[in-house]
């Protein structure tokens, strides 16, 4: 099950238990105002009260609910928590390997500039493009490049070929759909369908 599947499923049955709690918890507090009013009504009449086996039973059945519900609220929201930091986890380690590939990327960018810089400096001839991207990257030292060029007119020059082939663009997937389409070994929550089902759409 891919992790944004698994959330979204968690995030479904949280909803369902928590409203089957709030349900549980206003019958609970139903029953106690019946108790209430059974008390005042035979003090009233002068009658001891004393509670009927039926509240205290239909008490005792509502707790045990309320408090199997809240285990597996409890339960599921550890669940949600462990998935949020898979998720998490996925989109950092995206987000490094794409910065790494961009330092890289502008580690050689600017190894071949500064190689550029030293050919145009001793008098050699560079493509124009090489030239064009020497300027982009720093235009000082472009210019030392080039006065250094016109104090170095005499001896042999060598005419270079470009330090840059055909250049791709290099495509990132988004870290966000990666890590929510990641595996997860998290399986669908209790009491929702163990099958291969579609999880609708919000």
């Amino acid at each position: 099950m891919k992790i944004g599947e698994a959330q979204k499923a968690y995030r479904q049955q949280l909803s369902l238990l928590r409203g089957e709690k709030r349900d549980f918890v206003k019958q609970r507090e139903e029953n106690r105002k019946k108790m209430e009013e059974a008390r005042k009504k035979s003090e009233e009449q002068g009658v001891t009260f004393e509670l009927s086996e039926a509240y205290l039973q239909r008490e005792k059945e509502l707790q045990e609910k309320i408090d199997e519900l809240s285990g597996q609220i409890d339960k599921n929201e550890k669940t949600l928590d462990e998935l949020i930091e898979q998720e998490v986890g996925i989109f950092n380690s995206v987000v490094a390997e794409q910065q790494g590939d961009a330092w890289k990327e502008y580690g050689e960018e600017m190894a071949k500039c500064l190689e550029i810089a030293r050919r145009i400096s001793r008098g050699d001839r560079v493509p124009a493009q090489d030239e064009k991207k020497l300027m982009d990257f720093n235009m000082d030292i472009y210019k030392m490049a080039k006065e250094m060029a016109a104090m170095n007119t005499e001896g042999e020059h060598k005419e270079w070929d470009s330090l840059w082939g055909e250049e791709e663009e290099k495509e990132y997937e988004d870290p966000f759909e990666a890590s929510q389409n990641a595996e997860t070994n998290v399986g669908m929550p209790e009491g929702m369908e163990t099958a291969e089902t579609e999880i609708p759409s919000e």
